[in-house]
């Protein structure tokens, strides 16, 4: 693929730019008849700004409407000028919703939809969302709220059939209904006031059939309309709250309980809202967005991997499970899955072609006697090779995990420097001086040396020659005991891939100083201990009971694991307790 300089200026035909980023849909017809004349006297005076893709085409990231008018008047296969950057999705989308708002002030709509966009680009952090827009968070809030309006309401908006405030009111409704009101409203000679379609939306009241929370407080409620029926000469039909705030935190409290119960064993578990659609995405080895089975395996001890309990009106209270949170990872991973799947199929094809082509051949030679048989087997194809799968990327693991790790390699560095025969260790001393002489803590090491020989080494405030005749009197076995431990007191401050490195370097292998216990087994979730052990062996050794074990509780299922019979548990190093730092 060719490669750009960030900046280049370059003319691009426009049939090869994708005008697919850009969140705007509504254009001012008079406006844009004003630029299309403007580009046709003088083109394009600034250049639009576009990035370019992995298949050789560009996508377009500033200059929407110029782009619209250009080809309009010169048509598609005409040069465009153009200004090539390389960009993230998170600074395309900061660039082109800071260039609309200084064009022409987006719909309310519009900016609901780049919200959503933006939100599903950092992970869904709202705060995050807002400051990247330069808006404040109640404003970001209030528009991407609008995200949970039908797409069929938005479009309404956008052709100007309704307004902002029929957009608001039919948010709040379940979106079926929302279809049904707007088809309704479109189909009347005139479109109903706000307030004709507030009167009309305060009819659909709180369902309490459809509660996902525990109703029996309910029953004898004066907002519940099958008591006030008994109490009114005029009420609502139905079994239905008119307390929408009760109703409201009776439900949130519904939702937090179910996210809480799915903590023990994924490692993220959230409460997904309206426009949050971007941040939640099935993690599947096939179907509609495949990742492959090794990578979808791999990616469950993934800290980004989890499950979400919905808060969207339509699926209220409806858990998802095996969700990954990491759009543009999962963007990636079903990216290099479907160029496997394609280089697959090209490959059998080109197979089947070949062997045609073989076939035909054989058929035209005529048969010479006594050749029959002969060369059959020089002559038949070897079956085309089929193409590697890609190998599954490391899982980014939790902190809570990558704290544990470093915990036991930095004590594994401590256990295995101080066992060390003397050549190594001087060696190990004399590569930590040459390297950072820093890092060795001096106070743990002359503590531990105080404590092993029983002499206590004066350092702070000590006269040199007091310091001094303190070590001569040292005999040669003493001061061995204190080079082997200086070596092995290196402060928090050293970086972990150093102390890796050094362990590497000296041929330290974590097998042999830990393994799989009680204290790694709690630190991981349901999910990841289950990949955890499908990856060591221990599923297929526990056989038959596994599958009960896994459904059972956390503290059952480590218990379990942890003394499966006839599993070799030394050298079962799972990859998550690895490093690779290429050192």
């Amino acid at each position: 693929m060719q490669q750009f300089q960030d900046g280049q200026a370059a003319d691009i035909r426009a049939d090869l730019i994708d005008a697919d980023f850009n969140y705007r849909r509504r254009y001012h017809p008079d406006r844009m008849a004003s630029l299309q004349a403007d580009i046709r006297q003088r083109g394009i005076i600034q250049r639009v700004i576009i990035r370019p893709r992995d298949n050789g085409r560009f996508q377009l990231v500033v200059g929407n409407r110029r782009y619209r008018a250009f080809v309009a008047e010169f048509g598609r296969e005409a040069p465009v000028k153009s200004e090539i950057r390389i960009l993230s999705d998170l600074e395309a989308t900061a660039m082109m919703a800071a260039e609309n708002g200084e064009r022409e002030d987006p719909s309310v709509i519009e900016d609901a939809e780049l919200a959503s966009r933006m939100l599903g680009v950092v992970k869904g952090d709202r705060d995050e969302a807002a400051r990247r827009l330069g808006w404040e968070r109640r404003k970001f809030d209030r528009r991407v709220a609008l995200m949970n309006a039908t797409q069929a309401v938005r479009d309404a908006y956008l052709e100007d059939r309704i307004g902002v405030g029929h957009v608001e009111i039919l948010a709040a409704l379940r979106k079926e209904v929302q279809d049904r009101v707007i088809q309704v409203i479109l189909q009347q000679p005139a479109t109903p006031s706000v307030e004709q379609l507030k009167a009309m939306a305060e009819q659909s009241l709180q369902n309490l059939e459809t509660a996902i929370f525990d109703r029996t407080e309910c029953a004898g409620c004066q907002f519940n309309t099958g008591n006030q029926r008994a109490l009114f000469d005029q009420s609502f039909s139905g079994t239905r709250c008119t307390n929408r705030e009760c109703f409201g935190q009776k439900t949130e409290a519904q939702l937090e309980a179910r996210r809480i119960q799915m903590q023990e064993t994924y490692q993220v578990v959230r409460i997904v809202r309206p426009g949050d659609n971007s941040t939640v995405i099935a993690l599947r080895a096939d179907g509609k967005r495949p990742v492959g089975a090794e990578q979808a395996a791999a990616c469950r001890t993934c800290a980004s991997f989890g499950a979400c309990v919905s808060g969207v009106s339509d699926s209220l209270g409806k858990v998802y499970e095996d969700v990954c949170f990491d759009q543009a990872c999962n963007d990636r991973k079903v990216n290099a899955w479907r160029h496997h799947l394609k280089a697959v199929e090209e490959a059998a094809s080109a197979q089947q072609e070949a062997s045609q082509v073989q076939a035909a051949a054989a058929a035209a030679t005529p048969a010479r006697p006594g050749a029959a048989g002969q060369g059959t087997q020089a002559n038949a194809q070897r079956p085309a090779s089929r193409p590697a799968p890609p190998p599954p990327d490391a899982a980014q693991i939790r902190n809570a995990i990558n704290e544990y790790r470093e915990s036991i390699w930095r004590a594994v560095f401590h256990r295995a420097a101080l066992k060390l025969p003397v050549l190594e260790s001087r060696q190990l001393l004399l590569a930590l001086l040459a390297h950072r002489p820093g890092f060795l803590d001096h106070h743990k090491a002359i503590d531990a040396i105080h404590k092993v020989l029983g002499v206590e080494i004066p350092t702070v405030g000590a006269r040199t020659r007091k310091l001094m005749e303190t070590v001569q009197a040292l005999d040669q076995a003493q001061v061995g005991a204190a080079f082997q431990h200086l070596a092995a007191h290196v402060s928090k401050d050293m970086p972990i891939e150093d102390v890796v490195g050094l362990l590497q370097a000296l041929g330290v292998k974590l097998e042999d100083h830990w393994k799989v216990n009680e204290t790694f087994f709690e630190t991981l979730t349901k999910t990841e201990l289950d990949a955890v052990c499908v990856e060591v062996g221990l599923a297929d050794a526990a056989g038959k009971h596994y599958a009960r074990l896994q459904n059972g509780s956390k503290k059952d299922f480590v218990k379990a694991m942890l003394k499966v019979e006839g599993f070799n548990y030394l050298g079962a190093i799972p990859r998550m307790m690895r490093w690779d730092f290429g050192v």
